[in-house]
């Protein structure tokens, strides 16, 4: 099951949403940020998926405050990006997407993997991270 957050930024809603799921010892939250506008999603839409590393920054609540990843070669247009440009929330530097949700900050930084989806036009329409909690060392100590 899910948990919808939705955002206002100045009273509007922003263009994209995130969902997250409840809590996982095992591995911790997943979340889905749907870029494309609520009133354009459809089911089916999605058709091709394109596994990524993102990094997220989480409040203490769970909440994504930040998020940023490396674009692959295939999406590095402005076509691809076009639901993405909608909000002021994202930008895109030299192949490196950046979104911060106004009013949060993060308390913890984590790598983890994701899938960005893309629809048979080639927009990306969202990203799915699998999974907020850092694996724990395999150091061990010598001992003496």
């Amino acid at each position: 099951m899910l948990v919808q957050v939705v955002r206002e930024q100045g009273g509007a809603l922003m263009a994209f949403q995130v969902d997250r799921s409840p809590f996982d010892p095992e591995s911790g939250f997943e979340y889905y940020i749907c870029f494309k506008p609520q009133v354009e999603v459809e089911g089916d839409e999605v058709t091709s998926r394109i596994s990524i590393e993102v990094a997220v920054s989480v409040s203490e609540t769970g909440d994504v405050a930040d998020l940023s990843f490396m674009l692959p070669k295939m999406c590095r247009n402005d076509y691809a990006l076009s639901f993405l440009k909608r909000d002021p929330t994202a930008t895109c530097v030299e192949n490196r997407v950046f979104i911060s949700l106004p009013g949060l900050s993060g308390d913890a930084v984590f790598n983890a993997p994701a899938t960005l989806e893309l629809d048979h036009a080639g927009r990306i329409v969202a990203v799915e991270i699998n999974g907020c909690i850092p694996k724990t060392s395999t150091f061990k100590p010598a001992h003496a």
